[in-house]
């Protein structure tokens, strides 16, 4: 599977892409990581139209996300949505079941099928381990891969 490549996002993509990270976020409650992550997209990614980062996170649970409004995405944009919001539930070091679950009902949604649905998944573990393979410390790195895989 070819690296995330970078998308020039219209406005209204950032918005859909947001809200679909917040959702996967308030699956369990927001971490500050997954939060961190997200105000970061979306401050890199939004117009100065736009409302501000600050605006968006402050009340995300009251911002309703219907999965429905991802349908007809381009391939590309359902690959960066899936990619993303893996990547959203990764953020605070574990995905969870429902996370999961969540991420694949996006993924349906969008029109992708299992099999591409866990190369995403691959990829994401991928580059998770790949961060920390600099770390000196093999063992621990073993520890997290080890974790990450007993997730399934």
């Amino acid at each position: 599977m070819p690296p995330m490549t970078d998308q020039n996002l219209s406005p209204a993509q950032v918005t859909l892409l947001t809200q679909a990270m917040l959702s996967v976020a308030l699956v369990d409650g927001i971490h500050p990581a997954e939060a961190a992550l997200i105000g970061q997209f979306y401050e890199t990614s939004r117009s100065a139209d736009m409302p501000s980062t600050s605006a968006v996170m402050a009340s995300p649970e009251v911002q309703a996300f219907d999965i429905a409004t991802l349908k007809g995405s381009s391939a590309e944009f359902a690959d960066t949505v899936v990619l993303m919001c893996l990547m959203t539930a990764y953020a605070d070091g574990a995905l969870s079941a429902a996370e999961r679950s969540h991420v694949q009902a996006i993924a349906s949604t969008l029109g992708l099928d299992a099999a591409h649905f866990e190369a995403h998944l691959a990829q994401v573990r991928d580059e998770l381990v790949g961060a920390l393979s600099h770390l000196p410390d093999a063992g621990s790195v073993a520890v997290v891969v080890k974790e990450l895989a007993a997730q399934d």
